[in-house]
């Protein structure tokens, strides 16, 4: 079978590789056998390829944050998974065709969801989840500020935060920005620079603001906290900018400011396995109500995984890349011209959709 490694840190395109590796064999009984369907490339496997990420693997390692599948065998203890199931895999290492995996690894999920958008939920829809229902208490009709709104994660914060009433205040760095978000479902957005505070003022009507969200990091964030009323929260969960993050002292010390770091990978590792499948459970969800949907930028194939990771690392690209191990997927893709297949996709590289790439 094909399995994407990589021997080494540095430039994604060029460290990762398609391998021929033996099939993992038949499950034992506690565990079941996975055709991979569908993965995502996200920044975090991005910046695990490149040896700048939090935690980072044992080389040789398999990078892929996100991954779905279906089941094709089960153990002999297995009862809560069936042969066929489709199912999310929650841990790990996915950029390949099949994994033999403890079922306690998997999540099984409606069949008739679309797979690229279940493929996308792990990473951009739980951190969002996190982000906006529990990292500070919000009212209806209450402002959430945040950085980076067109990423993936911006997006699922924006189209969650209309669901739950809650508005949502973008700022961006380009003004032609402005219009793609104001489409994309959130309230206000406005160009950042040094007239950033007048400008929110305007957007909210000087309406209290409790929480920031930041993915971006660098000066920026000391232009956040001076938007942030007197104990507010700012939460910072992306790097990039790939600079250091500032915050003025009298936002700490006077307007006393909370500042604290968000790491998905971390938060999951703390929660039970029930706390888990409820927060994967949440965002299946709303992805079934129509609530949650991510932009699709291109899929490819496993042996094309060096014009995945280029394609993927192109400035100003909107959408996430995914990776077909097994070059087709059950019924049209979502999003896709009427007609065509995964098969066509992966032909074709590029398609478009609806929502985009995302910290991770």
């Amino acid at each position: 079978m094909k399995q994407i490694r990589f021997d080494t840190f540095g430039p994604p395109a060029l460290v990762a590789r398609c391998h021929e590796i033996a099939d993992p064999g038949p499950p034992a009984a506690w565990e079941v056998l996975v055709d991979i369907d569908a993965c995502t490339i996200t920044p975090a496997d991005l910046a695990r390829l490149a040896g700048r990420y939090g935690e980072l693997p044992t080389l040789p390692a398999t990078p892929g944050l996100e991954g779905v599948g279906h089941v094709t065998a089960r153990g002999s203890s297995v009862k809560t998974l069936a042969v066929g199931d489709r199912v999310i895999v929650v841990g790990n290492d996915n950029w390949c065709q099949r994994r033999r995996l403890p079922a306690a690894m998997l999540q099984k999920v409606p069949a008739h969801l679309d797979v690229l958008q279940l493929a996308a939920l792990k990473v951009s829809a739980c951190t969002a989840l996190e982000l906006v229902r529990r990292a500070a208490p919000l009212a209806r009709g209450d402002w959430i500020v945040q950085t980076a709104p067109l990423s993936s994660v911006g997006r699922a914060v924006m189209q969650i935060a209309r669901h739950d009433g809650v508005r949502t205040l973008n700022i961006v760095r380009r003004p032609e920005a402005v219009a793609e978000v104001l489409a994309a479902g959130g309230d206000a957005a406005v160009e950042d620079g040094p007239l950033l505070a007048d400008a929110v003022r305007r957007a909210t009507d000087g309406a209290p603001l409790s929480i920031a969200l930041d993915a971006v990091g660098g000066d920026g964030v000391a232009r956040l906290g001076a938007l942030l009323a007197r104990g507010g929260t700012l939460v910072n969960y992306g790097m990039l900018s790939g600079q250091q993050m500032r915050i003025d002292c009298e936002h700490a010390i006077f307007g006393g400011i909370t500042v604290k770091g968000f790491w998905l990978t971390q938060r999951l590792s703390r929660m039970s396995l029930a706390q888990r499948d409820a927060l994967i459970g949440e965002a299946v969800e709303l992805l079934e109500r129509g609530v949650l949907q991510t932009q699709v930028s291109a899929t490819f194939a496993l042996d094309a995984i060096g014009e995945a990771l280029r394609h993927a690392e192109q400035p100003g690209r909107r959408g996430k890349v995914f990776l077909l191990p097994n070059g087709s997927l059950p019924g049209p893709l979502c999003g896709a011209p009427s007609g065509e297949t995964a098969e066509a996709a992966v032909t074709s590289r590029e398609r478009t959709g609806a929502g985009a790439l995302a910290p991770g």
